[in-house]
């Protein structure tokens, strides 16, 4: 019998909340061996089962277009997970035909209650693999009830939308009960409104229901980004970030609230963690975050963790503790704002970037606003920026260069940043990146409206692809819109921090406790000669 349908237990609360989910869209990510096609598989006989119109006869009849990319991938994920669940033998079994790199289709029938009533069901699975032909033309030979894309992130990007016009369209309307008609109609006109469509009260609208399921793809994808969006994390629930698509993130397979334990344990995920060499790869199927794109690697990849060191909420300014500043000049200027708490915790609070080719005056002009609008009445405590727009000013002629010319537009004073060498500058954002305070506080937070810096973080700010396979010796950077507030960031922390500091800190994070600097080894031998004496002084002798 396989997966018994009328006992399956859901892999966990996402998986579960996917499930009973009536679109018009639903999308679920998680890592491998999460459950995800099995819930898909589930998810079609149930809404058969307890929400899908009865026809005038007294059947529930519906028909299931699942898609995937070729046949043969369709055999290795989803269809083997349907025969899990359904075999071709099954009891249900009333007809099956297909298979072997060509179409299948499966029709089951089975009774089902709804409250006091009994309903029968004729469900049809029936399968299809784009391939190499166009979406469009393809899909138009569907007249369904339901789509389920499985592994939609290897399908054309609109392949969702396309099949969810093509549903709604069996059994034909004329065959429904009058009453059903009218019950699952009121449902399909609020769905339609939630899409941003119109539809009359009166109008006939049956369900449209499309779903597909996901490893996390890359950060860019779009199969990420429309379900999910900007600021998402694994372990959560989107609805609407796109209109009509809701999206079902299940957590990674090392936290406590991992879905599908009884199938894949902790230990299995583990193994993978430790013996995959492939980051981006852990990162998907263990971890179910989304990977950076292979052209480079993100330059904090070790260090930062959207799920410690992203702000749930939005962060309030302590207005006693004053603001501090860090500024990329250039072409393409950018300033983040942040202020250290007094727990030592380095607050990111705004971001700024502008357009290429903006002047200092323009945005001097730009940062006051921002400043007016969300930080009033705050001091200034400290502002740093690229030591290089101090080179070759001629301030005997008035002729200011970048940053004095910035400095009085915004009316408080900007210092050189201690260094400009990208290595030190990065490490004074991994400082406190790798801080934790009483164990378990992250040294750093960013406010989640730092789109720039947040998406720099996870992938685009990076190292150059010679720099990433190491075929340089040279930390370059890819230039683009992220890496300009990403420098002014590393100029705001390497001045807080101060680079003597920086350096002192660098050195006690390596340093065995047993082994101390040559300085120091030297300083007590001199007072062991000295018999014990401190503080030698020639002149005293």
């Amino acid at each position: 019998m396989g997966i018994d349908i009328v006992r399956y237990t859901p892999p966990g609360p996402i998986g579960a909340a996917f499930i009973r989910s009536r679109g018009p869209i639903d999308a679920i990510m998680g890592p491998g061996g999460s459950g995800k096609t099995v819930c898909s598989v589930i998810k079609g006989p149930l809404h058969a089962a307890d929400y899908l119109p009865v026809c005038k006869d007294g059947w529930v009849r519906v028909k299931t277009l699942c898609v995937r990319d070729t046949y043969r991938s369709f055999a290795r994920t989803a269809l083997a997970s349907w025969y899990n669940t359904f075999p071709e033998k099954h009891a249900w079994t009333e007809s099956h035909e297909g298979g072997q790199d060509r179409p299948v289709v499966h029709k089951i029938c089975w009774e089902a209650w709804r409250g006091p009533d009994k309903v029968k069901i004729e469900y049809i699975m029936e399968t299809g693999a784009i391939g190499d032909n166009d979406l469009e033309a393809f899909a138009k030979g569907y007249e369904i009830s339901m789509a389920w894309c499985n592994e939609f992130d290897l399908l054309p990007e609109n392949t969702m939308p396309v099949f969810f016009q093509r549903c709604g369209r069996y059994p034909p309307v004329e065959q429904i009960a009058p009453s059903e008609l009218e019950r699952v109609s009121r449902d399909g006109r609020a769905a339609m409104r939630m899409m941003g469509l119109e539809a009359d009260d009166n109008e006939p609208v049956l369900p449209r229901i499309v779903w597909g399921d996901m490893n996390p793809p890359d950060v860019d994808h779009p199969a990420y980004k429309t379900p999910f969006g900007e600021g998402s994390k694994p372990g959560g629930i989107y609805k609407n970030v796109t209109p009509g698509w809701n999206g079902f993130w299940q957590p990674g397979g090392l936290t406590p609230n991992a879905e599908n334990r009884v199938g894949k344990p902790r230990s299995s995920y583990e193994l993978e963690a430790a013996t995959t060499k492939d980051k981006r790869l852990v990162l998907r199927m263990v971890h179910s975050r989304p990977a950076y794109a292979k052209d480079g690697t993100p330059v904090y990849e070790d260090y930062f963790n959207p799920e410690v060191h992203r702000a749930d909420e939005a962060l309030t300014a302590v207005p006693q503790l004053g603001l501090t500043i860090g500024i990329d000049a250039g072409g393409s200027p950018a300033a983040t704002i942040g202020q250290q708490m007094p727990n030592g915790q380095n607050r990111l609070l705004a971001e700024l970037v502008a357009q290429p080719g903006t002047g200092p005056t323009r945005f001097g002009q730009a940062m006051l606003a921002l400043l007016m609008t969300r930080f009033p009445g705050i001091p200034i405590i400290g502002a740093w920026g690229d030591p290089s727009a101090w080179y070759g000013a001629d301030t005997n002629t008035g002729e200011f260069h970048w940053m004095n010319t910035l400095s009085a537009t915004v009316g408080f004073p900007i210092s050189p940043a201690p260094s400009n060498e990208p290595g030190i500058r990065q490490e004074a954002v991994k400082h406190y990146l790798g801080l934790m305070i009483d164990g378990h506080t992250p040294g750093y937070l960013v406010d989640p409206s730092c789109k720039f810096i947040l998406g720099g973080y996870e992938a685009h700010y990076k190292f150059s692809k010679k720099t990433s396979t190491s075929e340089t010796d040279k930390l370059d950077v890819v230039k683009n819109e992220y890496s300009h507030p990403h420098d002014g960031e590393q100029y705001r922390c390497l001045g807080m921090l101060g680079l003597a500091n920086l350096v002192t800190q660098s050195a006690q994070s390596v340093r065995p406790a047993n082994v101390t600097s040559l300085q120091a080894a030297r300083q007590q031998r001199r007072i062991e000669q000295q018999g014990g004496r401190g503080n030698f002084n020639v002149w005293d002798v």
